[in-house]
């Protein structure tokens, strides 16, 4: 079952708080199955409205109080000592029994919710301050801006000392510096961009751009609506992609590319996080990164492409100068590239990579171990035998043994 967690304001503090049928909840209370002794006695039955998300002041009784949730979400706060300046935090979940002494009260985490109380029709009720009369209160997990709509992308080359005069306009832009440097004015504030650098401009905001007089520049410019309550955070400021903005915005400009179902919906999901990141800019940490979002992404899909050809050749004696001429890369940089994403040379994969369709082809008791090392492109039994043991730790004959028997 996935675990929900939810979150509770205390003094600025944002906490989790666990179920009714944790252990923890032993200690003020437990969940109820036997109704026996509760029918023994006469009881007093209330039910609270709920419909607010703080209180200030604590329910305790003299007897035991017996709850339950008769509609919505109810978080359960009762207070761990005396004082009441700590409190434990729970979903109401099943029928539950609070001990008598306990203090506690209820915040709805739906809009409303209904709660039925059970107690000796002599129970006497007393309120107890919250510590310090602070309020106690739930925090709803809702979004605070929105990415209504990507207008347009698009990625450009700019010769040194080229000028663009200006505009405004009533959306956002947003834009990230690939290669080369950028001179920008925002309501005539002048801003300078070098590579891995990025800049938004809010609706209404008269900018100027300009290429360096030395190189051409190379960007990326995002447009979009939002709605976003706090928009002079991220305006008027120049940031750096750290690794956070570098792995959304690279994440971006690969869906981009893609057609498949719902990636219209990933394209404003990593915009929105990228957004996110910059708000958190300053409490981020500053990971470098190793590439552009641009040239990560040639990358990855070189990669996918000698994976997949990897793959489709793996019943022949493949070797390092065939993959570098077919795909026109350097020894050296393909060595880089396998080792960057991978974590493992190129020579490395393909040898792992026929060992695990070796394995494979062993259980499924078609081939002889040397029709396997044979087909496998190995040079001899002898060596796939040899390589079969470093891997695994037990010879392809004695792997077929513990699979026959």
């Amino acid at each position: 079952m996935r675990k929900i967690c939810y979150t509770i304001h205390k003094r600025g503090e944002l906490l989790m708080f666990n179920k009714t049928t944790s252990f923890i909840f032993n200690k003020y209370g437990e969940i109820v199955n036997d109704l026996t002794r509760r029918q023994s006695i006469k009881m007093t039955h209330s039910v609270l409205k709920l419909k607010d998300k703080e209180f200030t002041s604590y329910y305790t009784y003299n007897s035991d109080v017996y709850v339950k949730v008769l509609s919505g979400i109810v978080m359960l706060v009762v207070s761990k000592d005396e004082k009441a300046e700590e409190f434990e935090r729970f979903v109401i979940h099943r029928f539950i029994k609070i001990k008598k002494g306990v203090k506690f009260n209820f915040i709805t985490i739906t809009q409303t919710s209904k709660v039925e109380l059970e107690t000796d029709f002599k129970a006497k009720k007393t309120y107890v301050k919250t510590y310090d009369g602070n309020p106690i209160s739930y925090e709803p997990i809702i979004p605070t801006f929105s990415v209504k709509e990507i207008l347009g992308y698009y990625y450009q080359v700019r010769n040194a000392s080229y000028t663009f005069p200006g505009e405004q306009h009533n959306y956002w832009e947003l834009t990230f510096i690939d290669n080369g440097e950028l001179a920008t004015t925002v309501d005539d504030e002048e801003y300078r961009l070098d590579e891995m650098d990025l800049i938004l401009y809010a609706p209404g905001q008269f900018h100027t751009q300009k290429t360096g007089d030395a190189q051409s520049c190379s960007y990326l410019t995002i447009l979009f609506d939002m709605d976003i309550p706090d928009s002079y955070l991220i305006t008027n400021r120049v940031y750096h992609a750290h690794r956070d903005i570098h792995n959304a915005l690279n994440n971006f400009i690969k869906v981009s590319n893609n057609e498949m179902l719902y990636d219209s919906e990933l394209m404003i999901c990593y915009i929105k996080e990228l957004l996110i990141k910059i708000l958190q800019y300053d409490f981020l940490s500053s990971s470098p990164v190793a590439s552009t979002p641009m040239q990560q992404r040639f990358e990855n899909e070189l990669l996918n492409e000698i994976v997949i050809y990897i793959n489709d050749t793996i019943y022949e004696q493949l070797t390092i100068e065939e993959i570098c001429n077919r795909f026109s890369i350097s020894r050296s940089s393909l060595q880089t590239l396998f080792k960057n994403n991978l974590g493992t040379a190129p020579k490395q994969y393909i040898s792992d990579l026929k060992l695990k369709k070796s394995k494979l082809l062993i259980k499924e008791s078609v081939y002889t171990i040397s029709e396997i090392s044979s087909m496998l492109g190995f040079t001899s039994i002898h060596y796939f035998s040899r390589k079969f043991k470093q891997q695994f730790g037990i010879t392809p004959t004695d792997y077929a043994k513990t699979i026959y028997n």
